[in-house]
Parts: C-alpha cells; sequence; structure tokens
C-alpha cells in the first residue's frame, strides 16, 4: 500500500482538511504594539489658575457694574465646585457642575466598594 499523497489529492482536499502551512503569508494581519499614551495632570497648577481665572472675572463682574460674584466651594476639597451668586441678596444663580450631577458622582463612589472589592 502507497503512502504517498499526490500533490492533485491535496489540491483537492477542503481548505479546512489541509495541514497548516508553515510559511507565513502576506494576507495575516500584523499586530501592531501600540504604546499607551501617558498623560500627566498637575492638578495643583490647575487650581491656581482656576482661583485666577475667578479672581479676574469677578474684578470684571464689579467694573462692569453687575451684581454677581464667583467663588469656589471649600468644602469640596476632592473636585471645584464653581457658584455664582447674586451679591446682594446671596441667591445662588448657578453651581457648576450643579447638584444632581454631584449627587450621581456620590452614588457611584458609593458603588465603588460593590462593584471591585480592591483597586488596581
Amino acid at each position: 500500500m502507497d503512502s504517498r499523497i499526490s500533490s492533485a489529492s491535496v489540491a483537492q482536499q477542503p481548505i479546512a482538511m489541509r495541514a497548516p502551512s508553515t510559511v507565513a503569508s502576506n494576507t495575516a494581519p500584523a499586530e501592531l504594539k501600540i504604546p499607551k499614551a501617558e498623560i500627566k495632570v498637575d492638578t495643583e497648577t490647575l487650581k491656581k489658575n482656576l482661583e485666577v481665572a475667578i479672581n479676574h472675572i469677578n474684578e470684571m463682574m464689579r467694573d462692569g457694574g453687575r451684581n454677581l460674584s464667583f467663588a469656589i466651594d471649600p468644602s469640596r476639597k476632592g473636585q471645584p465646585v464653581v457658584i455664582v451668586r447674586k451679591e446682594d441678596t446671596g441667591e445662588v444663580i448657578r453651581q457648576i457642575p450643579n447638584p444632581e450631577v454631584l449627587k450621581v458622582a456620590h452614588s457611584i463612589d458609593a458603588l465603588k466598594g460593590l462593584l471591585m472589592n480592591k483597586q488596581i
């Protein structure tokens, strides 16, 4: 019995039955290794820039005769909250981010312990 296989019989076999080729084909997708971007943020500089901008806006509001003042909420240490008030009544006109967004953010922080056991 002849155990040799002719090339004609191999060519007639479906592709799935053929032995894998040892020669790399040109159609195979090449893996690209893209390095992760390193983003460095200096939060102290950002806070100082925000304070300078708020002071500048307050000066412009006073010089323009507007009755508004901008301030950063000092009770929020982790994130800045800008509050716009009427100077004469103290009424809050606008808060950035608004209170609803802050509530959602606190809810997400509370759920972190339920979703993950440890921080990597």
